[in-house]
């Protein structure tokens, strides 16, 4: 027994039309017809709403179609060109076969013949002619009836005769064509059906149904207060925003404070308050984004820095320092111009800050590099500082994220010296990749900051590449865009 009340209007529809014809001859004339999804027709009849409910015939055919590789031959199989005249005679100059079809073409189809060892070559005797003969007539037959099957296909004569399997079975396995299925039905509704009443459903029953008398011919739409509500969480946190809140607590448990800075940033801060020389490559339009407005940004206002950022400058790198180049207006490279600021403003005083703020590059797309990405920040000043302060540092913090695999590499940046580069291991591509670069303040870059013979530690790690060696991410991408996961894999 059907309970009305669960159908929905589409599938009341279906019913009523049914209703109205009885024997159905095909299911797909039926649903064009009458303007129906043929798949939502084709679901429903075979649910079991309907079960019982109608007889149904499976008309369902394959047919075949060109291929691609059908579709770019012209009109002709190879080799029934030659089947062809080869069926009239058996014996052909060859030299004239290659001036009637063109020598590529004759080519092609003698190939297709000679394959199947249909056709072979002799020379006569006291001729410098050469001949082809046929070898095997059936082979040559065979080779006509692909062509006339071939035909009908290209014709788009789909009902093919069971006769040609062996022809079909041929082009198919020659890619010429492929084979495609077509669903039809025909139905016969029976009486279980025919006798449904369709009412009319509304799901308030209002003043106005009562007291016209309509609520006779209506159903009340039923609520099925038993089924269990979906467990659907809403404001899940992203993998990248999972990653960030772990670092940020990994940090804050070693001591650290945080500290955060401006996405649009000068040249002074971004690069000369850190002793990049002005023609250094790291400036260059292939390397970082400039602004186009603003173009440039004010030089703070303490003249004594902007004089010992130029002076140090001058006398190290050996050329003019040029305040406009300084002035240019970026989106910053790196979080350190964040950290130059905090130490220009703390004084000299001892430190342990970390940031997590966007930076943006000028890169090429790639598995493992993006335009705009995650950089966490790290600076400690304080006395006696050395390279094993910071690696302690560094080893200390990825053992807290649960890596094992990491090491430590000898690399150069303008303002630490040394300095290192931190590589993990990467287990969906079984390599150790790049995840930190990090170093010693260089005297230079700390003095104009008020940090002279102050000993400093930092670090820039790379979050994206964090969360690739938590989650096991193949490639960057992964982590950015609509297709985001929210249910990141554990390690």
């Amino acid at each position: 027994m059907i309970d009305t009340t669960r159908l929905t209007e589409k599938q009341r529809q279906v019913i009523r039309l049914f209703q109205e014809n009885l024997k159905v001859l095909s299911l797909r004339s039926f649903c064009k017809k009458f303007e129906l999804d043929f798949n939502f027709v084709k679901g429903f009849i075979l649910s079991d709403i309907l079960k019982n409910c109608l007889e149904i015939n499976d008309l369902s055919k394959d047919y075949f179609v060109l291929s691609n590789k059908g579709k770019k031959i012209d009109q002709y199989i190879p080799g029934y060109a030659l089947a062809k005249k080869l069926s009239i005679e058996s014996l052909l100059d060859i030299a004239q076969l290659q001036q009637e079809l063109g020598q590529s073409y004759y080519g092609i189809n003698f190939g297709a013949l000679k394959k199947e060892k249909a056709v072979d070559i002799k020379t006569e005797e006291n001729e410098n002619h050469q001949k082809l003969y046929v070898t095997n007539n059936s082979i040559i037959e065979q080779f006509l009836k692909r062509q006339e099957t071939f035909s009908e296909i290209l014709a788009d004569h789909l009902q093919i005769n069971p006769d040609n399997k062996s022809e079909l079975e041929w082009l198919v396995q020659e890619k010429l064509i492929e084979k495609k299925s077509i669903d039809d039905y025909a139905i016969t509704v029976k009486p279980e059906l025919q006798n449904v009443v369709i009412k009319k459903v509304v799901t308030i029953l209002t003043n106005e149904l009562l007291i016209s008398g309509q609520w006779k011919d209506i159903e009340l739409k039923s609520y099925n207060i038993d089924d269990e509500v979906p467990n659907i969480p809403y404001g899940r946190s992203s993998i990248l925003t999972q990653c960030i809140q772990r670092v940020r607590e990994i940090f804050l448990d070693m001591g650290f404070d945080e500290m955060s800075g401006q996405i649009v940033e000068s040249s002074f801060w971004n690069f000369d308050a850190l002793f990049t020389a002005q023609d250094h490559p790291a400036r260059e339009i292939q390397d970082t984004f400039y602004l186009a407005k603003p173009q440039t940004l004010p030089l703070p206002d303490d003249s004594a820095l902007v004089q010992s950022v130029k002076s140090i400058h001058e006398k190290s790198h050996g050329s003019n320092w040029n305040d406009k180049e300084a002035s240019r207006a970026i989106l910053r490279t790196h979080t350190t111009a964040s950290t130059a600021r905090n130490l220009y403003k703390l004084k000299g005083q001892d430190v342990k800050y970390f940031s997590i703020d966007k930076v943006f590059r000028n890169e090429s797309i790639d598995k493992t590099h993006l335009a705009e990405f995650y950089q966490v920040e790290g600076v400690v000043v304080a006395p006696n500082l050395s390279v094993r302060t910071l690696i302690g540092y560094l080893s200390d913090f990825y053992t807290k994220l649960g890596f094992t695999k990491f090491k430590f590499k000898p690399t150069y940046n303008p303002y630490t010296e040394p300095s290192l580069e931190v590589y993990a291991y990467h287990p969906p591509s079984d390599s150790f990749i790049e995840v930190a670069n990090s170093g010693v303040f260089r005297p230079e870059m700390l003095k104009s900051l008020g940090y002279e013979g102050k000993s400093t530690v930092a670090w820039g790690l790379g979050l994206e590449r964090i969360a690739m060696l938590l989650y096991g991410v193949d490639k960057l991408s992964e982590l950015v865009g609509p297709g985001i996961s929210l249910n990141p894999p554990q390690k």
